[in-house]
């Protein structure tokens, strides 16, 4: 098959839509598909980075179009240059990913002209869990109910990456669940065939004390950050360092102010190489997921393989992304005294926190990329 993947970022950008994009390209690759990625040029949205990236990525060829932004309240990317090369390449599937982005519509635009089958994965957020203030919320309800509704609607296939998602997109978007298959998300389990060497993460910043919570993501709005922070306090161990690590959306600054205050040792370290973020999350005591809304939560997976225990909030898909009681505890969200009450429960229990680690290795197994490429291979020749 001749299969194009559009997204609104590509790797090297960081993210976790990008993660699954990527695993998918790589893998349908590996599997004889022709596979071809048409994207942006831009390495972060928020803030609005763009970046002279490779137009080859393990193989996979990437076509980067310039990214324009509507800035202010009604903030969109805009990346003309999708419509003309949707148009003029040849496919026998098209897939896109991220729900209210324009390459849906560059999408849309050849499946109406060309009858090329149409799959998207919306990697949904909820208008309410997204960052902005009132008045782009109220153009994101504007969006949804006339412009994402019939897009949604257009393609021949919906793919969510978990159940919670498939239930928010007929909740808030009102569609039909007869299109929409759940195909969960993965990790490459290669990658953590053998527990990461904690030792790397050690060697690069031996200033982090010996013990240490961590969260891994983009530090954006909706993940909960300053909760964490809070909860860290309110355990006021002092031998426990915080670790937070990931693209700065442009917190970075305030996150610190809030930390200094509250007299929590953290160190943020930014975006990292692969082999230093799994090396991390092995030498961790504990990840922390203090999200308001996740579609799915591929670190919950990641730090399962590295047989490390998790703390998360009951939102969207994480409770699909881990084991309650089993590899971690899930509190609710926006409740910093829970969530250290979680936190400090596994710290303080090395017998608890060698079972739940040893318990998220095994259920991350579950996970395996290759198998998801399989599903989603099938769903491809289903519509062909």
């Amino acid at each position: 098959m001749n299969i194009i993947q559009g997204c609104v970022r590509y790797p090297p950008a960081p993210g976790g839509a990008e993660t699954v994009v990527r695993a998918y390209s790589e893998g349908l690759l590996a599997k004889g598909h022709k596979i071809e990625v048409i994207t942006t040029d831009l390495y972060t949205e928020t803030p609005f980075v763009k970046k002279d990236m490779p137009t080859e990525v393990s193989g996979v060829p990437v076509s980067r179009h310039s990214a324009f932004t509507i800035s202010g309240e009604a903030h969109y990317v805009l990346a003309p240059g999708m419509v003309t090369s949707f148009l003029t390449k040849k496919a026998d599937i098209i897939h896109t990913h991220s729900y209210g982005y324009f390459q849906n519509h560059a999408a849309w635009i050849k499946e109406k002209f060309q009858s090329t089958p149409w799959v998207i994965t919306p990697h949904f957020h909820p208008s309410w869990s997204m960052w902005g203030g009132a008045k782009r919320r109220t153009l994101r309800d504007f969006y949804d109910s006339k412009i994402g509704k019939s897009t949604m609607e257009s393609a021949d296939l919906i793919t969510c990456v978990s159940n919670h998602e498939k239930e928010m997109l007929i909740k808030e978007i009102g569609l039909s669940e007869d299109n929409i298959k759940i195909i969960y998300n993965g990790i490459n389990w290669m990658d953590w065939e053998d527990i990461p060497d904690k030792k790397k993460f050690r060697d690069k910043y031996p200033e982090i004390s010996e013990r240490f919570v961590i969260f891994a993501g983009r530090l954006a709005t909706n993940k909960g950050i300053p909760d964490l922070i809070e909860a860290m306090s309110i355990g006021k161990s002092h031998k426990i360092d915080l670790v937070v690590m990931g693209a700065d959306m442009g917190l970075g600054n305030d996150l610190d102010k809030i930390a200094s205050s509250k007299g929590v040792k953290m160190h943020r370290l930014g975006h990292v190489n692969d082999e230093i973020y799994r090396s991390a999350l092995s030498a961790s005591e504990l990840l922390v997921l203090p999200s308001e809304y996740e579609a799915f939560g591929i670190v919950l997976l990641e730090a399962a393989a590295a047989q490390t225990p998790v703390v998360a909030t009951r939102v969207g898909g994480i409770p699909e992304a881990m084991s309650e009681g089993k590899n971690g505890l899930i509190v609710d969200y926006n409740n910093p005294k829970a969530l250290s009450e979680a936190i400090f429960t596994i710290l303080e229990d090395d017998s608890l926190k060698m079972e739940m680690g040893k318990s998220g290795r095994e259920f991350s197994k579950d996970f395996s990329w290759t198998s998801i490429v399989n599903q989603l291979e099938s769903e491809y020749f289903g519509l062909l």
